[in-house]
């Protein structure tokens, strides 16, 4: 059975398409559709009847590809980058209107509870934490933890924390406001007290242009295995702040993402830095991987 997962990101609509069974799941594609959706929202969270029409566009885009490959199901879930649009139901109308689907509503625990159940091979590490960076939220759980209730959504992300910049990217005296913040909410939501981590589980499409950017600056080859090392994402932060041709990296690498990596990277590495963890690893399986996990084995029993 083919089984067809969509999911938005603040920048992207993104597809799996998988071949699910009782004992697997394979992935058969994977695609984006670009779709940014701060570029239609008002400062009051509201989507606009273009941006609304991009978003109908880019699902049923997504929804004809995924027809093509001949997907039996397809779900849209609905995770932070949507839970923060407040005409959030006519964005549901209008898709269900033009396609007869429906969203999936996931609240920030479902979200990372899903992210942890994508990524639990990781657990063997030991002293492994799982982080997803959204848009306006982060996800996090200890990889070790079954409990969703034990799980965290924290209301940091970098759209968050770019309201602190005075300009398209932040300052040093902004960079520090921000590792702030992202510290007190920590504090505040008691995400898991006193506890120390080796390995930080970066996960999300944030995660994987902040790579991009940071394999370019440092030259390293293409590997299955991507890891960064706290203290040198910390000195590529000090690079982005005051370097000059810090747009000619952001843009090579993550044009999609280029407004938003610098906080992206300060809210990763404040977070390692948190929880004592020197290495960040990125994973190429997220919410939909997850999703789909928890749902073949809710269909199977």
């Amino acid at each position: 059975m083919k089984i067809a997962v969509m999911d938005f990101s603040s920048t992207a609509l993104s597809l799996l398409v998988a071949e699910a069974s009782r004992d697997s799941i394979e992935p058969v594609v994977g695609l984006r559709r670009t779709v940014s959706i701060l570029d239609y929202m008002s400062r009051k969270g509201k989507l606009s009847e273009r941006g609304v029409e991009k978003v109908v566009e880019a699902v049923t885009y997504l929804e004809e590809a995924a027809k093509k490959v001949g997907a039996d199901h397809i779900i849209l879930i609905a995770t932070a980058s949507m839970r923060m649009i407040s005409n959030y139901s006519e964005v549901q109308e209008a898709v269900f209107r033009s396609t007869g689907l429906s969203f999936d509503i996931l609240d920030g625990q479902q979200e990372a509870y899903a992210d942890a159940e994508a990524n639990r091979e990781y657990a063997s590490l030991g002293d492994a934490l799982m982080l997803d960076i959204g848009g306006a939220t982060a996800e996090i759980a200890d990889l070790a933890e079954k409990d969703r209730e034990n799980m965290f959504s924290i209301p940091v992300g970098p759209l968050t924390l770019c309201r602190r910049c005075s300009s398209l990217y932040p300052d040093e005296k902004e960079a520090r406001e921000m590792k702030k913040d992202v510290r007190k909410a920590l504090s505040r939501e008691l995400v898991y007290p006193g506890a120390e981590y080796g390995h930080i589980v970066l996960v999300g499409g944030n995660g994987d242009a902040l790579y991009r950017v940071y394999a370019d600056y440092y030259r390293l080859p293409e590997s299955a295995l991507r890891v960064m090392k706290r203290k040198k994402l910390k000195k590529l932060i000090s690079h982005l702040l005051t370097s000059d041709d810090r747009s000619m990296l952001l843009i090579k690498n993550a044009p999609e993402k280029a407004h938003v990596l610098i906080p992206s990277a300060i809210l990763a590495c404040t977070v390692a830095k948190y929880f004592s963890a020197d290495e960040l690893i990125i994973s190429d399986k997220g919410v939909k991987e997850g999703y789909l996990r928890l749902l073949m084995e809710e269909m199977n029993g």
